[in-house]
């Protein structure tokens, strides 16, 4: 008869045989460093070499001597996110963004610090790097989180806030927020190393679409984007190590100076989060825009850069932000 061991060890090989089966048919290939840097770190793209070998990549626009700004993609994006409100602002104000750890072409960094202090250290590296003293900051989903835990950690520099459908901040009274899929998954052993492996540009397309409410936006191009830095070599693995990162709130109400944005449509962090949010903070002004979803400087980059412009232009009292002269 067989025994129970047995029956195990035939279902550990079949589930193996499977398992190989999969990743032969369906397994996605690591894209090269190098190519993708080629491609997609177009100018003003600048790279940081860090201490402990890591490396941040950012981008500079703008007059050097003009009051500078900062700004923070989300989970899963990268610096490109920026690109349309660079445009629009970098004639009048310094523009900065960058890739944090895991995400675009920084990519792995080692230590695997994916969590608020890895994530703050990197935006402060780049801020010690470009010379600056006060600036104002702003982030979007996860980069919105660690604006505010930035600003926490940095109060003295910090002229403004700009948050764009932030996360860190979920209010007690709303029902329990639903964890993205990735985040789960990343969270179980055998899937989370098998989604290193496996990672279909479907997935990527169809993410894409839940956070943007023109679906219409959602271009090829920008998929292309999105999935080819995802595939970068050591990039998923770092993703993985991100995604299983603990939540840690932030507390908002410590911070002044706020300009709030948020979809109207967004279906991961819904308006009353970006509504709650305002009330905990002084001194702080919410814009919804109606048909916009969770990402919304990426789907109406010029509306929103313009309501960001009129914020920037109304703190022409900090005299220490306005005067920010600064050699790149």
């Amino acid at each position: 008869m067989w025994t129970f061991a047995k029956w195990c060890l035939w279902a550990i090989a079949i589930f193996a045989v499977l398992l190989c089966v999969i990743v032969l048919n369906y397994g996605t290939p690591d894209l090269d460093r190098a190519l993708l840097t080629e491609y997609y770190a177009k100018a003003p793209s600048r790279f940081l070499d860090l201490p402990n070998g890591g490396r941040i990549h950012y981008r500079d626009y703008g007059p050097a001597d003009a009051p500078p700004v900062v700004l923070v993609h989300g989970s899963g994006a990268s610096l490109h996110s920026w690109e349309g409100w660079a445009d629009s602002l970098a004639p009048q104000f310094r523009v900065i963004t960058l890739d944090l750890p895991a995400h675009g072409l920084t990519g792995r960094i080692p230590g695997d610090d994916y969590g608020i202090s890895g994530m703050t250290a990197a935006i402060d590296a780049i801020v010690d790097a470009t010379g600056l003293e006060r600036f104002v900051l702003g982030g979007n989903s996860m980069g919105g989180k660690m604006s505010i835990a930035y600003a926490l950690q940095h109060p003295q520099k910090i002229a403004g806030l700009i948050l764009i459908d932030s996360s860190g901040y979920y209010p007690e009274a709303m029902p329990p927020r639903s964890v993205p899929l990735a985040f789960t998954l990343a969270r179980t052993p055998v899937l989370r190393h098998l989604m290193t492996w496996i990672t279909p540009r479907v997935i990527i397309r169809e993410g894409l679409k839940n956070v943007m409410a023109d679906k219409q936006r959602v271009t090829e191009t920008l998929v292309d984007r999105y999935w080819h830095l995802l595939l970068m070599e050591g990039s998923r693995e770092a993703m993985m190590e991100y995604f299983a990162t603990p939540d840690v709130p932030v507390d908002p109400s410590r911070i002044i100076s706020y300009l709030i944005l948020w979809g109207g449509k967004d279906t991961l962090l819904p308006l009353e989060v970006g509504t709650a949010l305002a009330e905990q903070i002084p001194q702080s002004h919410l814009l919804v825009y109606e048909d916009l979803g969770h990402i919304p400087m990426e789907e109406d980059p010029q509306r929103t850069a313009h309501d960001a412009m009129a914020f920037l232009s109304s703190l022409t009292d900090d005299t220490s932000w306005n005067q920010a002269a600064r050699a790149r």
